[in-house]
């Protein structure tokens, strides 16, 4: 049964990877369901002998042990009580009735000493039992593939192993009552099984070493499940990957070397089976302090989930008119992309111009109670407080960000930022330092907040003294209320999206208004943009978990020396080039190794330009450090190829609309190396304390 739902599947995902795939489908499949169906024969066999409340209570106790492990992965204890709460309750429900199921699937599948399982007891209760369950498994695949698609692995999985398992425990039933003359003698059975294993040999011979079958596999549900379950095998050291069916592990037998390890240069070991021993990075060299003025002041807008086709010059509806106005004054990029999905990949990776898995990150965890604590902090937890999910702050050691270089050479640093409850840019945490002035609001109509702070600060400021001013706007990321004096455009979550950035729009103009006025007694170059996307679903909206178009692909405007008024740029850049594009205004020497470049540069000589790829990435870990999000993407602007790392699953795409295409296509050959590249000199999230 799990062998035909993988094939199946696989075959309807349109992959069109050949015969050799789909015989590796159906391999994959026999194997997992071999393993999983040998666990449930075991479990039904152990308990035949014992008393019937004894059954009824070992079958409690591992639907129990379904909903513990499933509420432990889906981290429902600690969401209770804050904004997740209805979340949390949906996981809780969810959790307990797949362990009752699961119970009930085991009691009506047990056989007893001399008797048989009560749903073959009769040939009356397959008849109509059986229809409920396959009903029943159908809605669990139905539910697989339209709730939550992106997130929580482990429901999900348990969605899928409860389809299998009811499909099978019904075909079983029906079977015994089959005609005899239609059921295959024992030697039949022995020659059907041996046939049924050859399709499993021919997968651990195939798919190992053919990319395209295994971004197949990886990209259904029901094969990919199979694959996982049997690399789960193959996992001999237990560092998460296996040695056989493409799980990459080059040393089965070291838990230190696997392909999500971090390469150590010139150790002489292959510590991410990939690409060999990298070489030593050579000594990263101060560049020079300037002796002399910047020419211009800066300001730097950043505004949080924004997408690039909710703007009036990128989307249908005219939501930001302030800002379309402005940036007729400058030049608009419409192919712009952030490095990461979340506002800390994000904005760590523009303050930097690199890309965020080059940083060095210390480590804070978010609370049930959304506050951020560091390693050192966790006994100021209070009482009822949980810790939630683990995230990353960029640590200076390694990369120093635009403020500090700017500031070094004599220009006023300020910042006003509005937060929203993440913390993510909270002064205490460090991660933004050498501010001579850092403004965070509080309280109520906050893009209100931010407009006149940031006015204040632009006020103050002595004619003869060159500043830099970063103003960050939360708005489109809050939750929903209604504004006046902005237009609304319905209930539906792009309504209520488009509503919250049109207030955002009135107050970035307010502040761009202002200065207008001051550029004309100045120089004062300008940019605005987004630190991420927003994915919008047709009942909520999340960013963080993917990196698709809609969550990475952002506006950027910019007004300063070597920008034409009026332009509009179909150039692939990043956010990554506004640290450079900023220091290359300032005549402020740039660091070396920085992944991002100079828009004007880019803007007088295209050419250079011509076969960039950019990166962007996320990725998430639980409170105790296990990943539940890690993906990379390479794009050059036509064509994209997406790395899983949780599994090593590529996914090549059609960039506009990230359309699914077959992982062969020639020239997705560049970005697979491309990404090598990347991951060698990279590996996981660096975490230090």
């Amino acid at each position: 049964m799990a062998g035909l739902a993988a094939l199946i599947d696989f075959l309807s995902g349109g992959h069109g990877v050949g015969v050799s795939a789909a015989i590796a489908a159906l391999g994959v499949g026999v194997g997992a369901g071999g393993v999983l169906g040998g666990v449930f024969a075991g479990a039904l066999r152990g308990l035949e002998r014992l008393p019937g409340w004894a059954r009824v209570l070992a079958w409690l106790v591992i639907g129990g042990g379904l909903t513990a492990w499933l509420m432990d992965q889906l981290g429902v204890i600690a969401r209770f009580g804050g904004k997740d709460h209805a979340d949390a309750v949906a996981a809780a429900v969810a959790g307990v009735g797949a362990g009752l199921g699961l119970a009930i699937l085991g009691l009506i599948a047990q056989p007893s000493t001399g008797k048989p399982a009560w749903l073959s007891r009769t040939w009356k209760r397959p008849l109509w039992a059986g229809p409920g369950l396959v009903l029943l498994a159908i809605g669990l695949i139905v539910a697989d593939r339209q709730v939550a698609v992106d997130n929580y692995a482990a429901a999900h999985s348990a969605l899928r192993v409860m389809a299998v398992l009811m499909l099978a425990i019904t075909g079983v039933a029906w079977i015994r009552y089959w005609p005899r003359r239609l059921r295959p003698p024992v030697w039949g059975r022995r020659v059907l099984a041996g046939l049924l294993a050859l399709p499993f040999v021919w997968a651990l011979v195939v798919v190992g070493g053919d990319r395209d079958v295994l971004a197949g596999l990886l990209g259904r549900p029901f094969s990919s499940l199979s694959l996982r379950t049997l690399r789960s095998l193959g996992d001999i050291d237990r560092d998460g990957y296996s040695f056989i069916l493409g799980g990459g592990d080059c040393a089965p037998f070291n838990a230190a070397v696997h392909p999500f390890a971090r390469e150590e240069p010139g150790n002489g070991v292959d510590d991410n089976c990939s690409l060999g021993d990298a070489p030593l990075d050579p000594p990263r060299v101060d560049p020079p302090i300037p002796d002399t003025p910047p020419p211009t002041s800066v300001i730097l807008i950043t505004i949080d989930t924004l997408r690039a086709d909710h703007v009036s010059w990128g989307g249908k509806r005219n939501t930001t008119p302030e800002m379309k106005k402005w940036s007729e004054s400058g030049t608009r990029f419409i192919r712009a992309y952030s490095g990461g999905s979340w506002t800390s990949l994000a904005l760590s990776s523009m303050f930097r111009g690199v890309y965020p898995r080059r940083l060095v990150w210390n480590p804070f965890y978010e609370t049930n109670r959304f506050r951020l604590l560091r390693s050192s902090e966790m006994d100021q937890l209070e009482d009822g407080e949980m810790l939630k999910l683990k995230f990353g702050l960029p640590a200076p050691e390694k990369y120093i960000p635009l403020q500090t270089y700017l500031k070094r050479r004599g220009m006023y640093t300020a910042a006003v930022i509005d937060d929203g409850s993440t913390g993510f840019l909270d002064l205490s945490t460090g991660a933004y330092p050498d501010f001579d002035e850092y403004h965070e609001v509080s309280g109520k109509a906050l893009d209100v907040a931010v407009t006149d702070a940031a006015i204040k600060i632009l006020d103050a400021q002595p004619k003869d003294r060159p500043f830099f001013l970063w103003a960050h706007y939360f708005g489109p990321h809050g939750g929903h209320s209604w504004h006046r004096g902005v237009p609304r455009w319905g209930n539906s979550v792009a309504g209520k999206y488009d509503h919250e950035i049109a207030w955002t729009d009135k107050h970035v103009g307010r502040l761009l208004a202002r200065i207008d006025e001051l550029a004309k007694e100045r120089e004062i170059a300008v940019v605005i943009t987004a630190d991420h996307g927003e994915s919008l679903g047709a009942k909520r909206r999340t960013h963080g978990v993917g990196v698709g178009e809609d969550d990475i692909r952002v506006p950027l405007v910019v007004r300063g020396p070597g920008f034409a008024p009026g332009t509009t740029s179909k150039q692939l850049v990043s956010t990554v080039d506004v640290m450079p594009t900023i220091l290359k205004w300032t005549e402020t020497p740039a660091p070396e190794g920085l992944d991002g470049r100079d828009l004007a540069g880019i803007l007088s000589n295209p050419a250079s330009n011509k076969n960039r790829t950019l990166v962007a990435e996320t990725w998430r870990f639980t409170s105790n450090g296990d990943a539940t999000h890690n993906m990379v993407t390479v794009f050059d602007g036509t064509f994209k190829l997406v790395c899983n790392l949780l599994d090593e699953a590529l996914a090549a795409r059609k960039q506009q609309g990230d359309k699914p295409l077959p992982y062969g296509e020639p020239k997705i050959e560049r970005l697979q190396e491309a990404l090598d590249a990347y991951l060698e000199r990279t590996g996981p999230p660096n975490f230090v304390d």
